[in-house]
């Protein structure tokens, strides 16, 4: 045995060298195959391989998870990388219970971080995350129910569908991120069989808009003309506004900044911010500064305005949508403290109804001229405040 091994000691060396070198190469053809597996099966098949390989990064790809519950109407798909991050991640829900939740969460981060172009429906969460709400009515009665007389208009109904792309940055990154999010959610309400037309793609090089501060006199004529016509706190007399609403987004806002330091402001903070919301959000949204109580989006007797010291609302509708809008104080306004280092003080009742009235004030002009705007009617605007005694 031992003359047989030396005899083929060098055919046993050879061989086990050319077991690793196989080995190796096998590791090494395996992992690239593996990640343009993933990419190319990765939610469904369905992920533009154009679009994914701009918002990815140069780490392979690790992991694809997708369920998908026709029932429920509830969509998930993520994609990872070796190290865990998410390279995709597209969720959608239906009414209810998740979407409430999900749009709660979203209603609390004072949207939208950008505006969408193109008359999208939705709107830029921070964090390169994409909400979209296309139409998704339900699908004409059977047969046998118009028979018996039951006929019904297609209920209207939105779907929620969010579209994380983790990675995209430069420009290049969100516009690949934004036709990501525009075609996944065409994906979506396929599956979901929702009738009507599809979200048209975006034009090349198209990014959600974060807009920019202009001048408070330059807000005049545009969708936030409320902040430059209306009485304003003296801190915001010579501020600057956000102008955040586009055609056809489901959240709008214009902000009212002070650019200078005042004896109740401080340089930099949101004086006022003019909201405007389309379609049911249901019951959890809240926004920093705007009371204790949730924003009244239900459905229903909740769907009515409202008027408090903090916020002031007012509802209509327009294009066969609900819509809200809502006027309250910047988050850091009024200041809790007049001075340095003196204790907060409640404000006297005569303090809260001129907050109330300026309020009125601002959502009137901004609901008025919104309606006018967009085909809207039915606008219900809050009572005029009592003065006290």
């Amino acid at each position: 045995m031992k003359d047989w091994s030396s005899r083929h000691r060098g055919w046993l060396v050879a061989a086990v060298w050319a077991v690793i070198v196989l080995l190796i190469a096998g590791y090494t053809v395996r992992e690239p195959v593996k990640d343009w597996w993933l990419a190319r099966e990765a939610c469904g098949g369905r992920l533009p391989a154009g679009d994914l390989e701009i918002v990815r990064t140069e780490l392979r790809l690790g992991e694809v998870q997708e369920s998908f519950d026709e029932d429920r109407g509830r969509y998930n798909c993520v994609l990872r990388d070796v190290n865990g991050k998410v390279v995709v991640a597209v969720d959608a829900y239906p009414e209810g219970h998740e979407r409430d939740q999900e749009l709660g969460f979203a209603g609390s981060s004072r949207p939208p971080h950008a505006v969408l172009p193109g008359g999208l429906p939705g709107f830029e969460d921070d964090n390169s995350l994409v909400y979209l709400m296309p139409e998704c009515p339900r699908g004409a009665p059977a047969e046998a129910e118009k028979e018996k007389g039951t006929d019904e208009a297609a209920e209207r109904r939105r779907l929620l569908v969010g579209t994380w792309t983790y990675f995209a940055r430069s420009p290049a990154e969100k516009a690949a991120m934004l036709r990501l999010a525009v075609h996944m959610t065409n994906v979506v309400t396929e599956k979901l069989g929702c009738v009507g037309a599809s979200l048209p793609a975006p034009a090349d090089g198209a990014v959600p808009d974060e807009r920019t501060y202009v001048p408070r006199t330059r807000a005049k004529g545009t969708a936030c003309d409320a902040l430059a016509t209306a009485r304003v706190p003296a801190a915001g007399r010579d501020g600057e506004v956000r102008i955040a609403i586009a055609d056809g987004g489901i959240v709008g806002r214009c902000t009212l900044r002070a650019t200078e330091a005042s004896e109740d402001a401080r340089e930099g903070a949101a004086i006022i911010e003019l909201t405007a919301w389309r379609g049911d959000w249901g019951p959890r949204v809240r926004e920093g500064g705007s009371g204790p109580d949730p924003l009244p989006m239900g459905e229903g007797i909740g769907r009515r305005p409202a008027l408090t010291e903090h916020r002031a609302w007012a509802v209509a509708t327009c294009d066969g949508d609900d819509v809200g809008f809502a006027a309250q104080w910047g988050e850091d306004y009024p200041s809790p403290d007049r001075e340095p280092g003196t204790k907060y003080v409640p404000p006297a009742k005569a303090e809260k109804y001129e907050q109330s009235v300026l309020l009125r004030e601002y959502v009137s002009a901004f609901a008025t001229d919104q309606v006018r705007r967009g085909s809207c009617t039915d606008l219900k605007l809050p009572e005029k405040p009592e003065r006290p005694e």
